[in-house]
């Protein structure tokens, strides 16, 4: 069984470096509706795939950060991504059952 931090990391690595900087735009910008705050520019700025995911699971912690990744990749339309990660989080959560 793979860690949250592994299976994201996968994920983002299947992502050129354009769906990247777009996945790093939307983590910018403030969700209300699903209660996923902003991450500060500064903050992401030069961060790579590694630095976002420490980001992203120290502000939302690793089932929010498995959440965002989601629905990000949904926004840049790479579905595939959504379903791999769904499929990958529950295989971690069958097996803790």
């Amino acid at each position: 069984m793979t860690s949250t931090r592994e299976d994201l990391w996968r994920i983002l690595e299947c992502l050129t470096a354009e769906q990247f900087k777009n996945f790093q735009w939307f983590l910018k910008e403030e969700d209300v509706k699903n209660k996923f705050p902003a991450i500060a520019q500064a903050r992401l700025e030069g961060a790579d795939r590694q630095d976002t995911i420490d980001l992203m699971v120290q502000k939302y912690r690793p089932s929010g950060a498995v959440q965002i990744t989601m629905k990000i990749l949904g926004k840049i339309n790479r579905n595939d991504l959504v379903q791999d990660l769904s499929n990958k989080s529950n295989e971690g959560k069958n097996m803790k059952s």
